[in-house]
C-alpha cells in the first residue's frame, strides 16, 4: 500500500475537503450547519492521529498534510467566527487578532526558514488547540465567555514562545518535537 494513501491520511483529507463547505455555511450566515459539520471535521483531527499510531502508518507525510488540515481548519474557524460571532467578542477583539498573529507567524517563519510549514506537534500547542476548540465549542453553542477566552489567550502565548524558540533553535527541519526539552535532548542526534 502506498504510504502516502492509508486510511489516517484518507480521514485528513476528509477535513481538508470540508473547509469550502464551512465556508459556504459563514458566508450564508447558516451558524447551525457550519457549527454541525465543525464538530465533525474537528473531531477528525483526534481520530486520524489515533488510527496513525494504532495501525503504525506515521508518515512525515501525514504530519506534513494534519498541519496543512489544521492550518486550513484554523483559517475557516476564524472565519467563520468573524462571520457569525465577531460581534460577540466586544473589547477581546484585539487579543483574538493576536492568537490569529500567533498562528499565522509560526507557520510564516517556518516558510521562511525551512521551505515547510511548522509541523511541531508540541504537547502546549496540543493542549492549546483543545483550549481553542472547547472555547469555539462553547462560543457556537452558549455565547462568548471572557474567563474561558482569558484561559486561551494565556495558553495560546505560552505555546507560541515555545514553537518560536524551538524553530530559531532548530537547523533543519524537523517535525514532532513533543516539547522543548525533547528538541534539547534530541537535537544533537540529527545529522547535520
Amino acid at each position: 500500500m502506498n504510504k502516502k494513501f492509508n486510511i489516517p491520511n484518507s480521514i485528513t483529507t476528509l477535513r481538508i475537503l470540508s473547509v469550502p463547505v464551512l465556508i459556504y455555511f459563514a458566508i450564508t450566515g447558516d451558524d447551525q450547519g457550519f457549527f454541525v459539520l465543525w464538530i465533525v471535521s474537528v473531531s477528525t483531527d483526534a481520530f486520524d492521529g489515533f488510527l496513525a499510531r494504532m495501525l503504525k502508518q506515521k508518515t512525515d507525510f501525514g504530519a506534513r498534510l494534519d498541519s496543512i488540515a489544521d492550518f486550513l481548519m484554523y483559517i475557516v474557524t476564524l472565519f467563520g467566527i468573524y462571520m457569525l460571532k465577531w460581534e460577540e467578542f466586544g473589547p477581546y477583539k484585539t487579543l483574538a487578532l493576536v492568537i490569529l498573529f500567533y498562528f499565522l507567524f509560526t507557520d510564516l517563519f517556518s516558510l521562511l526558514k525551512f521551505g515547510k510549514i511548522s509541523s511541531l506537534h508540541l504537547y502546549s500547542w496540543k493542549i492549546g488547540g483543545l483550549l481553542q476548540t472547547a472555547f469555539v465549542f462553547w462560543l457556537f453553542y452558549r455565547g462568548f465567555d471572557t474567563f474561558f477566552f482569558k484561559i486561551v489567550f494565556v495558553w495560546t502565548s505560552l505555546a507560541f514562545v515555545e514553537n518560536i524558540l524551538i524553530q530559531m533553535m532548530m537547523k533543519t527541519y524537523r517535525s514532532n518535537m513533543k516539547h522543548f526539552f525533547y528538541f534539547l535532548k534530541t537535537r544533537d542526534s540529527v545529522k547535520k
